[in-house]
């Protein structure tokens, strides 16, 4: 009976495979056609988690986000007093002195009656903000405040972009940091990209193409790039479930879009480590019909770099032992993407190597020295073998000439 269950079993694996291989083509053609027919949005992209701190898990006070911010009032602290400088520079007047390396802040000293109720440190594609309950309790200087880490996997600290502190009465309890939820709409005449962050909270963002819509749930501090193809008079709009007001919305232009054929550019990059050439930097420009221009800078300083359409170009930038190489590359359609490698190559040339005993790789194998000669008795019967075969030799050979005298 058993070969009649097995044929049974897998006539039912067979028809469970079908049914499954049928909604999967299925899907894939509704998502292939939904756009040129209008009925649906095309689909949403993957919700970004917060950029890692760099912290240990647990540090209180330091919080991550992606996107950016450049004033107090972003950040909920409008009342506050904002102080820094207008990039990555260092800070001193009023009493204050907030040095800068290029990566990392130091608080050195803090206004009489003041403190720091927020600071923002942004590179790479996100920011840290520390708040105040992260420097209570600590004594000045405070260092190694810098931006959230960047590279694949995230271990590098980025050069800073800007930071500023926003900083009120010492005796007055500050009010909570609040980031609040964000949404653009760009577009081009074939797509509309809608790009959100969701702040101090995770939030639900609704996207709205023409009469069909979608939900986008993001993570706290964690954002979202959707890109949406699209065609003839319709609008993209993008809102906080819940809200009746949307955050930002974009209308097509069919007397515009619909005449001469659209330039398109796709810029992209990719970087990667090596001892020997440092930082790889690729820059593509695939499925596209115009070149584009890339702006890369680096500790050597800022170029541009045209990349032809459907075309790669590879960059190396070298970066010394026991230093860190930073390169950032910009384009119009491209979100300023930083890399950081920290080089630690150093190999010593003339290092003695030291022989150790094999590891024996079965059980009851014993540890043996490599060979380098002969062991002492088997040496001495090798010797007395061959001085015996010598007087053997020597015995024959005056016995024959004996014989031959005779």
């Amino acid at each position: 009976m058993r070969p009649t269950l097995t044929c049974v079993e897998g006539v039912g694996m067979h028809r469970h495979s079908a049914r499954l291989m049928r909604v999967a083509g299925g899907a894939f053609a509704a998502a292939v056609i939904a756009p040129w027919l209008g009925g649906a949005i095309a689909f949403a992209g993957s919700a970004k988690p917060a950029p890692p701190t760099g912290y240990p898990d647990g540090t209180q006070g330091v919080t991550s986000y992606s996107g950016n911010v450049t004033t107090c009032a972003q950040i909920g602290l409008s009342d506050d007093t904002q102080i820094g400088s207008d990039g990555a520079g260092s800070y001193s007047a009023d009493g204050w002195d907030i040095s800068s390396d290029g990566t990392n802040l130091t608080v050195n000293t803090v206004a009489d009656g003041q403190q720091i109720d927020a600071l923002v440190v942004k590179g790479g594609d996100g920011y840290n903000i520390f708040d105040s309950t992260y420097f209570a309790d600590k004594e000045l200087p405070v260092g190694g405040l810098h931006a959230p880490l960047v590279g694949n996997p995230p271990k590098n600290v980025p050069t800073i972009s800007h930071w500023f502190a926003c900083t009120g009465p010492v005796d007055e309890q500050p009010p909570p940091v609040i980031i609040n939820p964000t949404g653009t709409v760009t577009g081009t005449c074939r797509n509309a990209t809608v790009d959100v962050t969701a702040g101090s909270s995770a939030t639900t963002f609704v996207i709205t193409q023409g009469t069909s819509s979608t939900e986008d749930p993001v993570g706290m501090g964690g954002s979202d790039h959707v890109v949406l193809p699209w065609s003839g008079d319709s609008t993209v709009s993008v809102a906080v479930k819940g809200s009746d007001t949307p955050l930002d919305s974009l209308t097509r232009d069919s007397e515009d879009c619909d005449g001469a054929p659209e330039t398109v550019t796709n810029p992209n990059v990719a970087f990667s480590n090596a001892c020997t050439s440092g930082i790889s930097v690729v820059l593509s420009n695939m499925d596209a019909n115009a070149p584009v221009t890339f702006t890369v800078t680096s500790n050597a300083g800022t170029q541009q770099v045209k990349v032809k359409a459907d075309s790669i170009r590879r960059l190396h930038v070298k970066v010394a032992e026991d230093t860190t190489g930073t390169v950032t590359v910009t384009a119009a359609g491209l979100s300023k993407q930083t890399h950081s490698y920290a080089k630690n190559c150093t190999q010593v040339l003339g290092e003695k190597q030291v022989r150790t005993p094999k590891t024996p790789q079965v059980k009851g194998e014993k540890q043996q020295l490599p060979f380098t000669g002969m062991p002492a008795g088997l040496v001495t019967a090798l010797a007395g073998l061959m001085l015996a075969a010598g007087g053997a030799l020597t015995l024959a050979g005056r016995r024959r000439q004996a014989h031959n005298a005779e």
